[in-house]
C-alpha cells in the first residue's frame, strides 16, 4: 500500500486525480491510501513523516505549493514530490525542491500513469533502506543512514537523526530488536549507534559528526568488533 498526500485547492481537479488513482489501482493491483489537503497551509501544519508520495498543486491560496514544498523538505527531504499545475512554465523551479515530476492540467491518464510509475519506483528504492519506528506522535518512518544514534533515560527514548530528535517511550532493546544489529551497536548502556555515520574514535570516545560519544568500557571490545565487522563487510561488498 502507497500512503498519499493530494494537496489541492480546487475540489474538481483532486477529483480528477483521484480517479487517475482509482483506474491505475484497478489495473496494477495497488493499494493507495489517499490523504486530501485543500492548502498548503493545512499540509504543512498537518504534515507527517510517513507518506510515500506527494502531489502538490502550484497555484493555492495562503501558501503556494513551491512554498509548501520548501516546507516539506525540511522534513523530508527525499519523498517522491509531483507538481500539478496549469502553467508549464513552472516546470524549471521543480528542480528547487528535488521534483520527481510535473503534470499539467488537465491531467490525462497516460501521462499519469508515466509520472506517477517514476514516483513509485523512486518509493520503492526508498523504503529499501528506511525503517519504522514507534515514536509519541505515532509510526515514524526514517531512512537508516538519516538515524545518528538512539539515546535512552530511564524509559525517555530520544532518536537523534539528521532531520532533528524525535521522542518516544519504551526500551532500548525493543529499539534494538527493529534496527540491523549489524549496522547497529551499543557503545555505552544508554546509547545505540549508527556505525554507518561514526566518523572517528578517539580513546574513550565515539564522534559522529561533532557529537561526541562515550564508549563505556564494559562494551568497548563489543563496539569495536562491532565497527570493524561493518566496515569489512562494506569492503568486501
Amino acid at each position: 500500500m502507497y500512503k498519499i498526500a493530494i494537496v489541492e485547492d480546487e475540489w474538481e481537479s483532486a477529483d480528477n486525480l483521484v480517479k487517475c488513482f482509482d483506474q491505475y489501482a484497478r489495473e496494477c493491483k495497488v493499494v493507495f491510501n489517499l490523504v486530501r489537503f485543500k492548502t498548503g497551509v493545512d499540509f504543512v501544519e498537518e504534515f507527517t513523516p510517513d507518506f510515500d508520495i506527494v502531489f502538490m498543486d502550484v497555484d493555492m491560496p495562503k501558501m503556494n505549493g513551491f512554498d509548501a514544498a520548501k516546507e516539506l523538505r525540511e522534513r523530508d527531504p527525499d519523498v517522491p514530490l509531483v507538481f500539478v499545475t496549469f502553467l508549464a512554465k513552472y516546470a524549471l523551479r521543480g528542480y528547487e525542491v528535488d521534483a520527481t515530476g510535473y503534470m499539467v492540467k488537465p491531467i490525462s491518464y497516460p501521462s499519469f500513469r508515466i509520472t506517477l510509475e517514476r514516483a513509485i519506483k523512486k518509493c520503492n528504492r526508498r523504503k529499501k533502506s528506511e525503517v519504522t519506528l514507534p515514536s509519541a506522535e505515532g509510526e515514524l518512518r526514517i531512512e537508516l543512514p538519516c538515524l545518528h544514534y538512539v539515546e535512552i533515560a530511564d524509559h525517555d527514548i530520544t532518536y537523534h537523526t539528521s532531520q532533528g530528535n524525535y521522542k518516544a517511550y519504551g526500551t532500548l532493546r525493543a529499539i534494538e530488536d527493529i534496527l540491523p544489529a549489524s549496522s547497529f551497536s551499543k557503545c555505552n548502556r544508554s546509547c545505540l549507534v549508527n556505525l554507518r555515520n561514526v566518523t572517528r574514535i578517539q580513546g574513550s570516545s565515539v564522534f559522529i559528526g561533532n557529537e561526541e560519544l562515550e564508549i563505556s568500557r564494559t562494551r568497548k571490545k563489543e563496539f569495536m568488533d562491532a565497527l570493524h565487522a561493518y566496515h569489512m563487510s562494506k569492503t568486501e561488498g
